[in-house]
């Protein structure tokens, strides 16, 4: 097994060092990796993400806002007008996405009476091929909208693996549209569909067309509000014409791409994205355990993987030993990982955290194989700055097979006349003792 904790992506303009392990075979081939966000969960499972078992190719990162496919659903109908200020408006929105390998690709599905598949998700990977093919897309014509057929075909099969879709990655679905469809009565079935696929919906309503006529766009607003996923002030905009559409780039550019990493005022910035893993590394029975010191805002986490397979504790699995008012104080859990063999076979995990309130802490804990995990003892380093735990070990000293002692490293623990002597630290397994 060998470990790159600075392996390091970038995800649109950011650089997210997530780590990744590898195992080799004794000819040093590659058998496989392991890393916390080479698996993203879709409807429902888990899947490993192609590319991800190579070292070469990208693998994108859960909680990564550009790992998507996008289907933009353009209305061609007669109604649209003038077309360049829709073709100028996909040039800016397409300028905005950061298309490539492991990141973005985006599929163009244009509707009137008739549907056209301009061109499928990855068909053009690079965003020069994307630009190029956007000004030269021209206007497919039609007397009707029929826009629930559009969407259905977009959600059924525009995202399927046979259209470039990729398992895992979000699945964001644009509608432009300027008038009332003609077949509105089939909507609630198609989104009914796009929510089975879990296709996330953005609708922009054309205004142009109803105020040139000076009609009134209430029920054509109400149905492109109806379109959209909820909520509206999210995921719906109006515009009074075509030309406005380029008004709107920005403000749709950051919804789409809300700021990577982040979720609420009470929850971890980043989850996995910098989580170093394989900083440490222990070899367990039955698998490995892994520290990922960076995880959840640098407060460290641990991942193991064994017979009962991936298990990566949530933030919320330490929250007891590091409290949410203590939040993003870089504890470092995962500095150091061991583990201690208990007469009667049981065992227990170790992790130290070197930075814990700036004096270090040292977990030791069991692990369920949902990711629950339940602290045995928890030991605290007793000077600032000692760095106590960056470094534990397990001693059987009988060669029974069960652990006898638990040292624990404190490198940087000032002795006599302030000098960093450093200090190591002894406790007997079942009754502790410095």
């Amino acid at each position: 097994m060998a470990c790159a904790p600075l392996w390091s992506q970038e995800c649109g303009t950011s650089v997210f060092s997530s780590g990744r392990c590898v195992h080799l075979n004794e000819e040093l081939q590659l058998m496989g990796t392991i890393a916390p966000t080479a698996q993203r969960e879709w409807g429902g499972m888990y899947w490993d993400i192609p590319g991800c078992a190579t070292l070469v190719s990208p693998c994108p990162l859960p909680g990564c806002s550009t790992y998507m496919d996008i289907i933009l659903v353009l209305d061609g109908s007669n109604s649209i007008y003038p077309w360049e200020e829709v073709q100028a408006f996909l040039g800016n929105i397409l300028g905005r996405f950061f298309i490539g390998p492991g990141q973005t690709q985006v599929g163009v599905l244009q509707y009137g009476e008739r549907l056209v598949q301009e061109w499928a998700l990855g068909q053009h990977p690079t965003a020069q091929s994307l630009l190029e093919a956007a000004r030269n897309l021209t206007r497919q014509e039609g007397r009707e909208t029929r826009t629930a057929m559009a969407i259905r075909q977009a959600c059924t099969e525009s995202f399927s693996p046979a259209q470039g879709g990729r398992p895992g990655a979000t699945r964001l679905l644009l509608v432009v549209t300027d008038g009332e469809s003609h077949d509105g009565d089939e909507l609630p079935a198609a989104l009914e569909e796009c929510d089975r696929h879990n296709v996330t919906r953005y609708a922009i309503a054309v205004l142009g067309h109803y105020l040139r006529r000076q009609q009134d766009p209430e029920d054509f607003i109400r149905e492109i509000k109806f379109i959209a996923s909820d909520p509206d002030e999210k995921y719906f905009f109006n515009v009074t014409d075509e030309a406005a559409l380029n008004d709107i780039v920005d403000a749709l550019g950051d919804r789409i791409f809300s700021l990577e990493g982040t979720h609420g005022d009470n929850e971890s910035a980043f989850e996995l994205e910098m989580s170093q893993i394989g900083f440490s590394i222990h070899h367990l029975e039955d698998g490995i355990l892994f520290g990922m010191v960076g995880a959840y805002d640098w407060e460290g986490g641990v991942l193991e993987e064994s017979q009962r397979g991936r298990i990566v504790p949530p933030w919320e699995a330490f929250q007891e030993e590091f409290p949410l008012e203590l939040k993003n104080h870089a504890a470092y859990l995962g500095y150091s990982v061991s583990s201690l063999q208990l007469p009667g076979g049981q065992r227990l995990l170790v992790a130290g955290a070197p930075r814990f309130q700036h004096k270090g802490k040292v977990l030791l804990f069991q692990l369920d194989p949902m990711g629950t995990v339940t602290v045995a003892q928890a030991l605290m380093g007793e000077q600032i700055g000692s760095y106590f735990g960056s470094e534990v070990l397990a001693l059987d000293l009988e060669g029974d097979g069960d652990s006898d002692l638990l040292l624990v490293g404190a490198p940087t623990y000032l002795g006599g006349q302030s000098r960093e002597t450093g200090r190591v630290y002894v406790y007997r397994v079942g009754q502790v003792r410095g």
